[in-house]
């Protein structure tokens, strides 16, 4: 998958499109729980989810779960990086590597921030790499590989949450990078549906979708 420019990954279409999905996922969530429906969200996240994969590896890739316009990474960001600091206390040696851009340009890179968390919870500066170009899952993959080629790894435990999991880990996979999973369960009250199980579950379940009509996977 070619690399996008700046210019291709902000396009006003591409962003249009992303507002729209993101607003038909957020009414979606809504009527499931105006009309009791978001039990069905349970039945819904059993594909998606994986089961963890906890060996040490020589990496640690976090994928940001979102930072706010004040340069503050929100819950989900903030819960997959306490994750992680914690599986890289017990496997020391790894390299921690923290994958988010800015959404849209002008906002805050989520990399640079979770580089920062990550060493406040004990992380050494030295064994942290930042990807901070990419501003969807398939290009986290991509960028991240990148990196992990570089260095000769070819495998890695992935910490992002467990509904997200399956796609994030179909990303890496197509970029020729083994994922052992370390999923983290859900913040409720986070985009892209607050509050609404069964609007995550299709949140993904239409990203799946969609990347595959894209090739991304």
């Amino acid at each position: 998958m070619p690399t996008k420019t700046n210019r291709e990954r902000y396009s006003p279409r591409e962003i249009r499109i992303r507002r729209w999905f993101e607003r038909q996922i957020e009414g979606l969530g809504e009527k499931a729980l105006k009309y009791g429906l978001d039990p069905l969200g349970q039945v819904l996240a059993g594909p998606l989810r994986l089961k963890p994969d906890l060996r040490p590896q020589r990496a640690i890739v976090v994928l940001s779960g979102g930072i706010r316009s004040t340069g503050h990474l929100n819950a989900t960001s903030r819960a997959r990086l306490q994750h992680a600091a914690r599986l890289h206390q017990a496997n020391p040696e790894a390299l921690f590597v923290v994958c988010g851009g800015p959404r849209r340009p002008g906002r805050p890179v989520s990399a640079s921030a979770m580089a920062e968390m990550a060493q406040n919870l004990g992380v050494p500066a030295e064994q942290i790499l930042e990807e901070g170009l990419s501003s969807r899952t398939a290009e986290n993959a991509e960028e991240a590989s990148l990196l992990l080629r570089e260095r000769d790894i070819r495998s890695a435990t992935l910490v992002t949450s467990a509904l997200h999991m399956r796609r994030a880990r179909l990303c890496f996979t197509a970029q020729q990078i083994q994922i052992h999973p370390a999923p983290v369960d859900r913040i409720e009250g986070e985009p892209p549906a607050r509050a609404s199980l069964i609007s995550q579950t299709l949140h993904e379940w239409l990203g799946l979708a969609y990347y595959r009509a894209r090739t991304w996977l």
